[in-house]
């Protein structure tokens, strides 16, 4: 009876460190993109460098979460658990004392670090720690873990919002800090963790270097290749390529022992399961950063309105999020999954016609319809992802799916700030911006590529056209995420098949 007793105690501390740690590593994402025009602001940077705040922490976030799972492997959960709670506390405080906007994306890529090997081992705790459990233990103990993020992310633009209007942006990661010594605290007093046999074959170091280098590199052109097509942006997307092209090499000889198994990729739902996950983001995260800089920089809202405006995306995501498990009982997943990918094709559409004078009315079916579609799909993506696989690999189907979440976050603002950028350079070429008697037109351009227009105050003919041209792009934006969301809708009646236990067998008959 004390041993349960003891167990129970464990458990019920390694799901609430668990559910903390969630909880401050989604809010690092949601609450970020309330403070980019600040940032901005702060460090007269470009458009660029902010997609940077943002994709630093998510690309480092999903190249190092498949090697942090596999050192825990063999060094245990525990203390990667501990290492990465402390890395994200240091990091987090270097992002608030940042002297500049590279020491901030600096930072941000460490606590990227850190999230990787947190949350690529707090289900393995959680699993630990219910060993021996019912399942319906288990299943709570995840819905707890599962609600941390959820719960942040909802109240992510709120929180933003307030820290900015009577505090300054460097507190939106300072909070983490007291949240994080927190978690690492409870950690060393009340988590224990069984020990597990380590596995015998080696780490994928080689796998993990480039598939670092490749989404670093390949980043880094999307973000400026349209501005900057320097040598180096160029020789950046060759060293990305080359990369990408051999991490999957190298992972289609390792096979069963890779970081990233792609025989899963054989089976047609996973692949669905994937596909939509990395969509989802897409549409869900992707598109919020340039909403943020449209109601701050066009339509000159606080961050404090921007914040209450974003919250009916995240509020809408957690009621349809509460519907879709009993939505699926009623009809096929693969239907609920097209519904939600159709209605956030719809809202795009509806909010496509923003003109200059628009007020954040005209994009409320889409923040609405965003968080419908996000509720709707994202619960069921990851239990699709494990469910369709044999047993023994569910653990690699989850890193599998979990890495390619943030990544969906990151192509989405490269792809998006591409779009934008093209746009914008259209209407405004250089040589215009010269012959109208901007000093610095090259720094003007980035700045109004930020939503940044004061830097054309002395040309109100040029203000209105560059105010022009940020609308059109964001209507493009909304265009091309809804035939891409349509098509992901699709997808989804095509590829998900009907679920079936899957034997312990070979990957092959699966």
């Amino acid at each position: 009876m004390l041993m349960n007793e003891e167990q129970a105690k464990n458990r019920r501390w390694t799901t609430l460190v668990a559910a903390l740690s969630a909880a401050i590593m989604t809010l690092d994402i949601t609450v970020v993109n309330i403070a980019l025009p600040k940032i901005g602001e702060g460090f007269l940077t470009n458009l660029a460098q902010l997609q940077w705040v943002i994709n630093g922490y998510t690309l480092s976030f999903a190249a190092l979460l498949l090697l942090a799972g596999a050192i825990s492997d063999r060094l245990g959960r525990r203390p990667i658990f501990l290492c990465g709670n402390g890395l994200f506390v240091l990091a987090s405080l270097g992002c608030a004392m940042a002297p500049t906007i590279n020491a901030l994306i600096v930072a941000r890529v460490l606590q990227g670090a850190g999230g990787a090997m947190v949350l690529g081992t707090a289900l393995a705790l959680i699993a630990s720690a219910c060993e021996g459990e019912s399942p319906k233990v288990r299943t709570s103990a995840v819905g707890l873990f599962a609600a941390g993020g959820a719960v942040s992310a909802a109240t992510g633009p709120l929180i933003g919002g307030i820290l900015i209007q009577w505090a300054s942006w460097p507190w939106l990661f300072a909070i983490n800090i007291p949240v994080g010594l927190l978690i690492i605290f409870l950690t060393l007093r009340h988590v224990d963790e069984k020990p597990v046999p380590a596995p015998r074959y080696p780490v994928d170091v080689a796998g993990a270097v480039f598939v670092t280098l490749s989404r670093f590199r390949l980043n880094r052109p999307a973000l400026n290749f349209s501005s900057d097509a320097t040598p180096f942006v160029r020789l950046a997307l060759l060293i990305g390529i080359a990369s990408a092209l051999l991490f999957l090499w190298i992972e289609a000889q390792r096979g069963d022992h890779a970081l990233l198994h792609l025989r899963l990729f054989r089976i047609p739902t996973f692949l669905a399961a994937i596909l939509l996950s990395f969509a989802g983001r897409i549409f869900s995260f992707g598109l919020l950063p340039f909403i943020t800089l449209w109601l701050s920089g066009l339509l000159h809202y606080s961050a404090w309105h921007t914040g209450l405006i974003l919250l009916s995306q995240s509020l809408a995501m957690v009621v349809a999020a509460g519907l879709s498990g009993p939505l699926s009982r009623l009809i096929p997943v693969r239907i609920v999954l097209a519904i939600g990918m159709f209605i956030v094709a719809l809202g795009l559409t509806l909010s496509s016609h923003v003109q200059i004078h628009s007020d954040w009315l005209v994009i409320l079916p889409l923040l609405l319809m965003l968080g419908i579609g996000a509720g709707l799909t994202m619960p069921h993506l990851m239990d699709l992802a494990v469910s369709v696989v044999p047993a023994r690999q569910a653990g690699a189907a989850s890193g599998t799916a979990n890495t390619f979440f943030p990544l969906g976050t990151a192509v989405g603002i490269a792809l998006f700030g591409l779009l934008l950028n093209h746009v914008i350079q259209q209407a405004l070429p250089l040589s215009l911006l010269s012959a109208s008697g901007i000093s610095q037109p090259a720094s003007a351009l980035q700045a109004i590529s930020s939503a940044q227009f004061d830097v054309l105050n002395a040309v109100p003919e040029l203000q209105q056209r560059a105010l022009q041209a940020w609308v059109d792009g964001l209507n493009l934006l909304f265009r091309v995420a809804a035939v891409a969301s349509a098509l992901a809708g699709l997808a989804a009646l095509w590829l998900i098949r009907p679920v079936q236990p899957q034997p312990e067998q070979t990957q092959d008959s699966a």
